[in-house]
């Protein structure tokens, strides 16, 4: 039984890294496959809700054939019908926070080394000029 679980652990690790290096593709995310993984949850979700794709093309205002479409991975289909199924399935919410200005770690990270290094030019001025004090405007806010 031990080696069972030993093999299962060993399993999932090898699809976590199978799975990064084809998500992956020169260092950035591969869309096509991420386009095709979006179609498969959505129509998991509508058949989790037992909609058939006619129910979920009259609640979401968008046609039978776009819907397929969209399940089967089409880049093609524009964005706005994407966002009108998935606010159809109740699972639009929170997809704004996918870009949210506040939530983008590497330019904020970015921006905290230019204020360090502003502020350590300041403090170098001044300590030149024998003032060591600083102020807001300092800190360029």
């Amino acid at each position: 039984m031990l080696i069972l679980s030993k093999y299962v652990q060993m399993s999932a690790i090898m699809f976590k890294y199978e799975h990064f290096e084809c998500v992956m593709k020169n260092g950035f995310i591969n869309t096509e496959l991420e386009i095709k993984r979006l179609g498969q949850n959505i129509q998991i979700a509508r058949k989790r809700r037992k909609l058939s794709v006619s129910e979920l093309a009259a609640k979401s205002d968008v046609s039978r054939q776009a819907i397929m479409r969209v399940e089967k991975g089409d880049p093609s289909v524009g964005i706005a019908k994407v966002f009108n199924i998935l606010n159809a399935l109740g699972l639009l919410r929170g997809l704004s926070d996918l870009v949210d200005p506040d939530m983008d770690r590497s330019q904020a990270i970015k921006e905290i080394k230019e204020l360090r290094e502003n502020v350590g030019l300041k403090a170098k001025q001044r300590s030149i000029k024998g003032k060591t004090d600083f102020s807001d405007s300092d800190l360029n806010f």
